[in-house]
């Protein structure tokens, strides 16, 4: 099978890592994603709106206006992006490194942490990663707690980071 004609990988098998947390399972990651920022309106934009000049033809008289070729926009050597928060959820259990780790962070008793989270395929290797550089941790959010419903009880983690970068070495990812 080519690469082309590969399966694409499931999103139920992934590792997260973070060398502020023990190794743990998460049942869900949301918020791996970066966009790239558009200019305000008070900001100057790269491209102007094309010109046209009045040309008289060999009579004098006024020729139709002809927009002028208008110069390829210069791509600027980085664009600027942004990246919502990442949202770590895993069931509650007696393990409490994820309240820890927020509760250091507000105590002013940790430094900002590299998240890495690596996609993994049917053998548990893993094909892809990511990490969110200096990640922060600023929400932990508590299990929803219904008297009338037998689910499980999960914790979330939010942290906000300096950006998302796709991992080369996926020794990153190791277990």
């Amino acid at each position: 099978m080519t690469a082309a004609e590969s399966n694409p990988y499931g999103a139920h098998r992934f590792r997260v890592r973070c060398d502020a947390l023990p190794k743990l399972g998460f049942s869900e990651v949301r918020g791996l994603s970066v966009a790239v920022e558009q200019p305000t309106s008070g900001e100057p934009r790269s491209e102007s709106p094309p010109s046209e000049t009045d040309r008289l033809d060999r009579r004098g008289r006024r020729a139709r206006k002809r927009p002028t070729p208008r110069p390829r926009p210069r791509s600027p050597p980085n664009r600027a992006t942004s990246s919502p928060p990442l949202e770590l959820r895993r069931g509650v259990t007696d393990d409490r490194s994820l309240w820890a780790w927020f509760r250091a962070w507000v105590d002013g008793e940790t430094t900002p942490q590299d998240v890495r989270i690596c996609l993994l395929d049917a053998t548990g290797e893993p094909v892809r990663g990511w990490v969110c550089r200096a990640a922060t941790p600023v929400r932990w959010t508590g299990p929803h707690l219904v008297a009338d419903a037998a689910a499980v009880a999960t914790e979330s983690l939010e942290l906000t980071h300096e950006g998302i970068d796709a991992l080369a070495d996926l020794d990153e990812c190791a277990d």
